[in-house]
């Protein structure tokens, strides 16, 4: 039977320490150069950080509840008003009537005119930053809704358009009259 090979004993292993390093030199010429300060909490390393030092305690704030009473239709209204003076926009937001919507966390603002939505998209969150801060409400959203009606875009025939010319100037049958090789 074959006997495994027997650990190596400890005296037969040669010492990191006999074998010199190159990374070993650097370690103890770098805590050598470090300054390290005795505390009466515990040993510091260098840059004063205590290997046996607490953690220091955590402050939790209060919290606070703020009872925000609910919006209402005149109290948007008001802000609307104010925001709009506040920001030099009251010739733009007069053009829109706003109302609250549904879910009360909604400012729905009916726009009348077709320029407004444009013109209302690059003051709008500003305008919302100062709508919520008045009334209380951080999380206050704006949906802009066009009350216009776009009218689509119709062909007419030639003598539609003639015919519609006539309604507008009667004299315009005596001018072709006179003119035959003019096509109106």
């Amino acid at each position: 039977m074959e006997s495994s090979p027997a650990a190596p004993s400890p005296a037969s292993i040669p010492s990191q320490a006999s074998t010199p390093s190159p990374y070993s030199q650097a370690s103890t010429s770098s805590q050598a150069s470090a300054p390290t300060q005795q505390s009466s909490k515990g040993s510091l390393l260098a840059g004063g950080i205590s290997i046996k030092m607490a953690p220091p305690p955590v402050v939790e704030k209060p919290k606070v509840q703020v009872e925000a009473k609910p919006l209402t239709q005149e109290d948007l209204e008001r802000y609307w008003n104010e925001t709009a003076k506040e920001l030099d926009l009251t010739e733009l937001m007069a053009a829109a009537k706003v109302r609250l919507g549904e879910n009360q966390r909604t400012i729905d603002v009916e726009a009348t005119e077709t320029w407004f939505a444009t013109d209302f998209r690059p003051h709008r969150i500003e305008v919302m930053e100062k709508m919520r801060a008045k009334s209380g409400m951080p999380m206050l959203d704006c949906n802009v809704i066009p009350l216009f009606v776009s009218k689509g875009t119709i062909i007419y025939s030639a003598e539609e358009k003639y015919k519609a010319m006539l309604e507008v100037n009667p004299q315009l049958a005596a001018l072709r009259k006179l003119f035959p090789e003019i096509d109106i």
